[in-house]
């Protein structure tokens, strides 16, 4: 279905506190829950590193388009791999290339007049350098979509967090919500008690609704799909939905 741009589809962006808290589980998991609520949902990674060529079919872009069954070209899902897993913009200039933050909006806004919403992912956090004077939160307003926050439950949660949520809003970023996952397993009486005041903390200090946490996903490499599905059906995805779509609409 093509959706013109005058009357603009929903979109929203998934960025985290840091990378390895989970922003391509949420946002597969948050894509596929519209999909099943009926919405033409597509997906974006803009750019991703550590993708080398026997690594392409596990990329995070490759999970997306697989979770939606889309049939976007996955050079227009993720316009920028890079073989080296460093920042974007060392893993440009390790490969001789540049990123160009207006050619990503131009194929965003490509996708988007395709769809009811997109989900976008992002690389890192959102100070992670993509080209030389620009970073995540310059990508995400010229993009101008709104932000769901992932961060990690446990130690050193708050403060990544807070900072990120600081610096969105210097910025006057929209924010959705923050996603709390839970990236080792908590199994310890210590580790229960810093999970619990993390979340206790942060929703009293974020100012923004707070959802989780996730579930610990042990195998969630080699049972990406599975961990997907059933995240999606889960109370706190229902909710997200609800707050994406109301959030307001994208790149108008």
């Amino acid at each position: 279905m093509l959706h013109s741009l005058s009357h603009m589809n929903r979109g929203v962006f998934i960025t985290g506190t840091d990378t390895g808290v989970g922003k391509t589980l949420v946002a597969a998991a948050l894509a596929l829950a519209l999909k099943k609520q009926g919405r033409d949902v597509g997906v974006m990674k803009p750019i991703e590193t550590g993708v080398s060529q026997s690594k392409v079919a596990r990329s995070d872009a490759a999970r997306l388009r697989a979770v939606v069954e889309s049939e976007d070209a996955l050079g227009a899902i993720c316009p920028y791999q890079f073989i080296s897993p460093v920042a974007p913009l060392v893993a440009a200039q390790a490969e001789r290339r540049a990123i160009k933050p207006d050619m990503i909006r131009q194929v965003y806004r490509l996708l988007a007049g395709r769809y009811e919403c997109m989900v976008v992912e992002g690389i890192g956090g959102v100070s992670v350098p993509i080209a030389p004077s620009t970073n995540g939160m310059d990508l995400i307003v010229r993009l101008k979509l709104p932000v769901v926050v992932v961060g990690r439950s446990g130690l050193g949660g708050i403060n990544h967090a807070l900072l990120t949520i600081d610096a969105l809003r210097r910025r006057k970023i929209p924010i959705v919500a923050l996603v709390l996952n839970r990236t080792h397993p908590v199994r310890s009486q210590i580790a229960r008690i810093q999970e619990r005041t993390t979340v206790e903390i942060l929703r009293k200090q974020a100012g923004l609704p707070v959802l989780g946490p996730l579930s610990y996903e042990s195998e969630l490499s080699r049972r990406f799909r599975q961990s997907v599905v059933r995240l999606a059906r889960t109370a706190a995805f229902k909710k997200l939905t609800k707050m994406v779509l109301a959030s307001g609409r994208g790149s108008r």
